[in-house]
């Protein structure tokens, strides 16, 4: 299964497949859209810098909107006829995609979407979030066992595609949870939510992809940027 892979911004990325499109966690930029496929907007949670509700604008080509349960009614009530909203830690048949949520460590849900024999996982918000200059360290170490308490779901699944954060506000630490993700072996990890710093895409790479070598992890280097992918 061949897929095009294109950054838009920030968590934002549009996967387009031979007969549909997925898009994640859309917020702002321009969205570049294939005239004729249906779309599958999936929206992680709230957060302004992963819900905007432009994604609307898009409802005439839209198949479904995917929102976690976080994301207020106001901004699509005319548009429910598309609308699934998904709790964390259930599972969902939608369309020909079995769609399973995790719980979110700050809000909302990451996904395991799969289609056509693959696994895609899209993090969201999931992360072991480590703040060195605030956290005591019984919050580190509740935040660990709530990160790897959502992991551990993924254990024995063939990853095949994994987007995941590499934060740069969380300084030395912003590998903490990709390196855990990374133990999973995806084939693929797409990195994300790193706020415009293209450098740290480039200093995962490198100092994980000898260690990781079964797994392909992809530098990033600016907006619209698109990744031909053999699943």
């Amino acid at each position: 299964m061949k897929i095009l892979v294109t950054f838009i911004t920030h968590s934002t990325f549009k996967i387009e497949l031979e007969d549909r499109v997925l898009v994640f966690d859309y917020f702002k930029n321009e969205l570049p859209l294939e005239e004729g496929k249906p779309i599958y907007f999936f929206t992680s949670h709230s957060h302004s810098d992963h819900y905007c509700t432009k994604i609307f604008d898009f409802y005439e080509q839209a198949e479904k909107y995917i929102l976690s349960d976080d994301v207020s009614s106001d901004g699509f009530e005319k548009f429910k006829d598309k609308v699934v909203i998904v709790k964390p830690n259930e599972q969902y048949k939608i369309d020909d995609m079995r769609v399973e949520t995790l719980l979110s460590t700050d809000l909302g849900v990451a996904y395991v979407i799969e289609l056509g024999g693959k696994v895609i996982f899209f993090a969201g918000d999931l992360n072991d979030w480590y703040w060195e200059m605030e956290d005591n360290e019984q919050q580190r170490i509740t935040m660990h066992e709530m990160f790897t308490k959502q992991l551990d779901k993924l254990r024995g699944k063939k990853i095949d595609l994994a987007f995941f954060l590499v934060d740069p506000r969380q300084a030395g630490q912003y590998d903490l949870g990709g390196k855990q993700v990374l133990e999973l072996e995806p084939r693929y990890f797409m990195p994300m939510h790193f706020w415009g710093n293209y450098d740290i895409t480039k200093k995962f790479k490198k100092e994980y992809e000898k260690v990781y070598p079964n797994t392909k992890i992809f530098e990033i280097t600016r907006e619209y940027e698109v990744f031909e992918i053999n699943l």
